[in-house]
């Protein structure tokens, strides 16, 4: 996913990636490739254009390729309809590309959708493992007219074989092709240069550092290894994060950067700054300590990597001094940059003020870029997370980057409800340096964004805060569904469980008991009871991993690559040490990729088996995972004995998943069967999915200066919400999605961050699950009839039932839900948990994200048929 923090940089970023209509262009490119798929096609009902080929391996998945004339363009096209998907998703290469090193390319297309409920991402990949984009593309959700596309970048390598321009997607819908070209250069690729101009002096819109809580600037903590052995858990626990502090240089306060005190190092990051790559800057700031001999690093960095533009180390006493590092930006696919100040891992604390980030290479003396600056914060430190029915205790201020003999400014608050709901807006005198708690009385839930700005745009940047108001979480315990992969730190723990969270899999996320941190040495252990204690006293349980072998314990030659018998006493020691705090354990974490075992399935089978020993003989109490099957092939399973696949107490997979979940002609998760037969005549009870996420949506979030736009949104709180559906209605235990690991700071925006922002803020998917844990968790899925056009499911149990419905992907059309054929006792609720009703929809025409019925009068039966009534015949909607 991209990421962008300001609307010019938007700007640059259509220029460097391509992602338009084909513009002017250097004359001195070479045409390497082309496709007119004017034919010939293959024969048989699956007609793909000669040079390409479509990846069935990838997953299950229902689709239809053909030659199609007459699709609006001269000629034939190819067309390709994803009518199911039960995992994976669509990859369709043209195979005719061949890459040399240091070349750049571009590929240009033309291409339109229909009924595509997600993006296509395009680039030049390695087509087998280890899928390697060569050249970066873009991801893009055409529609219905046919526009040309064009990519661009270079390539670091020459690629002779298994390459191909690649088009995917997990969105059910149909996609045209046409008139494909490949085009090879020595020098980049040019087009007209967008008219970008940046405002001259410092480049921040604050600078002062005066507020307690502002997405500018965040923090971080890396574990590291003391004395050889690694300590992250201690540091990471510790989470030194930045704070707001007294006496600062300019203005009344400055910003606070602890260190971690041992086994971290901590750092400091601000949000994207746009520049002008091949033009000098420099970051200066004014910087002391809290003891003498502070060793801290200022640097700024490329966005999307952590490779520095500049940056150099200073040593800080008690007195403020200016700090200032220059260097020269290339261009790159964003042409942003990230401030950085690290701290490391001395424990001391480092205080930083009048920050300027300007062109030239000198600094200036020190010129906020405002005279003013804007702020707005709850007062609490567990991520903007509010319950229900609570009081909104908002405090808005703004602060003086620099003395002034301003008292009062006026300042226009804007309170906006997800998606685009304004809930409040008031124009507010506010006394310059002093807080001020406006009386809020919002009546809706969800996800809100607050949002300042001076009525004379030239005294202050504007500022923008989001919280969430959500459902208190259900007492669930171990039988809930909902898991996730959390960096183990009191917020992260806390956030959690906010959002619904009643498991956490200790996997790269924390490896407090891999075996690689737990038995450093042979028989030498290391355990870390604070941070496990602190998960489960907070009502979170836990599935362990003991993967991940020590140096000592790698073996080469033939046989397993470590030492099965050592890892059976690992085992044993881990489950034993933690029987109180730990009752489920997973073996190892996908054995089948090289970079997790390294073997084969039969070498993997003495380790399957001998972890499960160890295991039980460390607590004959314990359940044990495995064999963390792909869940997509039956390959590695169908290699291990009869013995080794009857080893685990419930049988663990991964599903990453491409798509919103749900709809289509293929039932979600339908291999989950295939794998099973491999364990009869008595499989296990239970099947949970370990790990998977949908990273086309992890950009999500309701900031203005990111690039989440309304679409991707309402696709995240979809996926945020029907995941859950869609496995316990297909009968899987507990789903833990791949979230709310290292996620601090903008340089990990993306990606998989699905359920948090970089700075720590609440998403529309993180709203949208807890709504739905609210709605569903801890009741059991019920059968109901299928309905043309609509997906439903159903649950109850406690007293208490739900149904929830949303529009069928794979049919043409909408339906639509009469609201006023559900009786006043039915409690309706979007993903946000607002009761449409409330708001005069009399008619709710079914879509991406799931409409909630809940009763604690009516079965989940009664619930379906009272759907099924008020629901009106199949047509067009939005």
């Amino acid at each position: 996913m991209w990421a962008n923090c300001s609307s010019p940089r938007w700007l640059l970023m259509a220029f460097l990636v391509g992602c338009a209509l084909l513009g002017a262009w250097a004359p001195a490119a070479e045409l390497v490739a082309s496709c007119d798929f004017e034919g010939p096609y293959s024969a048989g009902e699956q007609q793909i254009h000669d040079g390409c080929l479509n990846n069935w391996q990838w997953g299950r998945k229902d689709m239809l390729l053909r030659a199609e004339q007459d699709a609006g363009r001269p000629g034939t096209s190819q067309s390709i309809h994803v009518r199911g998907i039960s995992s994976g998703g669509m990859q369709f290469f043209f195979t005719k590309v061949r890459l040399r090193k240091d070349r750049h390319y571009r590929v240009s297309w033309w291409m339109k959708g229909d009924g595509l409920e997600g993006p296509i991402t395009v680039m030049i990949r390695k087509i087998g493992y280890p899928w390697t984009a060569y050249v970066y593309g873009f991801t893009e959700l055409p529609d219905g007219e046919w526009r040309q596309y064009s990519l661009t970048g270079p390539c670091a390598e020459d690629v002779a074989e298994d390459v191909g321009v690649m088009w995917e997607t997990g969105s059910l819908g149909k996609l045209w092709l046409d008139d494909l070209t490949v085009e090879e250069s020595e020098t980049p690729f040019e087009t007209a240069a967008p008219n970008v101009t940046l405002p001259a002096g410092n480049l921040l819109p604050r600078s002062s550092c005066e507020g307690r809580r502002d997405y500018f600037w965040t923090g971080g903590v890396y574990g590291t290894a003391v004395e050889g052995k690694y300590r992250g858990p201690i540091g990471e626990w510790e989470d030194p994060q930045p704070y707001r502090a007294e006496d600062g240089r300019f203005g009344r306060f400055c910003l606070a950067a602890p260190a971690a005190t041992e086994g971290g190092a901590a750092f400091c990051r601000s949000a994207c700054v746009d520049i002008l790559p091949g033009r000098p800057y420099t970051l200066s700031a004014w910087a002391r300590a809290d003891r003498p001999d502070v060793t801290v690093n200022l640097a700024f960095l490329y966005f999307g990597s952590e490779r520095g533009v500049t940056g150099r180390g200073f040593t800080l006493g008690p007195e403020w001094q200016r700090l200032s590092v220059t260097g020269t930006p290339e261009a790159t696919r964003w042409n942003q940059v990230y401030l950085q100040f690290c701290t490391g891992t001395s424990g001391a604390t480092a205080y930083l003020d009048g920050v300027q980030f300007e062109a030239g290479e000198t600094p200036t003396d020190y010129a906020p870029r405002y005279p003013l600056e804007l702020y707005a914060d709850l007062g609490e430190g567990r991520g903007n997370l509010l319950t229900w029915g609570e009081t909104v205790p908002l405090e808005v201020l703004a602060a003086p980057a620099v003395e002034t003999d301003r008292r009062r400014v006026d300042v226009e608050v804007t309170i906006t409800g997800y998606p685009d709901v304004v809930v409040w807006q008031r124009t507010l005198a506010l006394p310059v340096g002093e807080p001020v708690r406006p009386e809020l009385k919002l009546q809706r839930r969800g996800l809100f964004r607050v949002s300042l700005r001076t009525l004379d745009d030239a005294l202050a940047g504007p500022q923008e805060m989001l919280f969430a108001v959500l459902p208190a979480p259900r007492p669930t315990g171990e039988e809930s569904y909902f898991g996730t992969h959390i960096t183990v730190r009191p917020f992260f723990i806390d956030y959690a469980r906010r959002i619904g969270m009643k498991w956490t899999r200790f996997h790269d996320a924390c490896i407090i008991t891999k075996w690689g941190c737990g038995e450093p040495a042979p028989g030498e252990y290391q355990w870390f009871d604070e941070p496990v204690d602190a998960i489960r006293a907070a009502g979170l349980h836990i599935l362990a991993l003991p993967d991940a072998p020590p140096q000592w314990a790698q073996r080469e030659g033939d046989g397993p690559p470590i030492d099965v018998e050592a890892f059976g006493r690992y085992c044993e020691a881990a489950a034993q040490h933690y029987r109180n705090s730990i009752r489920h354990w997973e073996v190892w974490n996908e054995p089948y990729m090289p970079g997790f075992f390294g073997g084969t399935a039969p070498e993997f089978d003495p380790v399957l088996r001998a972890g499960h020993a160890g295991l039980k003989r460390g607590n004959p109490d314990a359940k044990v995972l495995g064999w963390c099957a792909d869940i997509s092939t039956t390959g590695f399973g169908a290699a291990l004995t009869p013995e080794a696949r009857r080893c685990p107490d419930i049988f663990s997979f991964h599903h990453y998943i491409y798509n919103l979940a749900g709809g289509g002609t293929l039932p979600f998760a339908e291999e989950l069967a295939d794998h099973l037969k491999l364990i009869e005549p008595a499989p296990p009870k239970e099947c949970w999915n370990t790990e998977g996420s949908n990273g086309e949506v992890g950009g999500n979030s309701f900031y203005t200066f990111l690039p989440a736009t309304r679409e991707l949104n309402d696709r995240a709180a979809a996926f945020g919400s029907r995941v859950w559906l869609e496995h316990a209605k297909a009968g899987i235990g507990k789903y833990f999605v791949y979230t709310l690991h290292q996620s601090d700071t903008i340089m990990y925006y993306g990606g998989l961050k699905v359920l948090i922002g970089f700075d720590r803020s609440p998403t529309p998917a993180a709203v949208a699950t807890a709504t739905t844990a609210w709605c569903m968790d801890g009741l059991s899925s019920v059968p109901v009839e299928p309905i043309t056009g609509a997906v439903q499911a159903a649950f109850e149990g406690e007293g208490r039932a739900t149904w929830a419905g949303y529009d069928d992907g794979g049919c043409e059309g909408r339906r639509s839900l009469r609201l006023d054929r559900f009786p006043s006792g039915v409690q309706l609720l979007d993903v946000m948990g607002n009761d449409p009703r409330r708001d005069g929809v009399r008619t709710w025409t079914l879509g991406w994200q799931p409409l909630f019925a809940v009763s604690a009068t009516h079965s989940a039966a009664q619930l379906a048929e009272l759907a099924t009534k008020a629901l009106d015949t199949p047509g067009a909607g939005g």
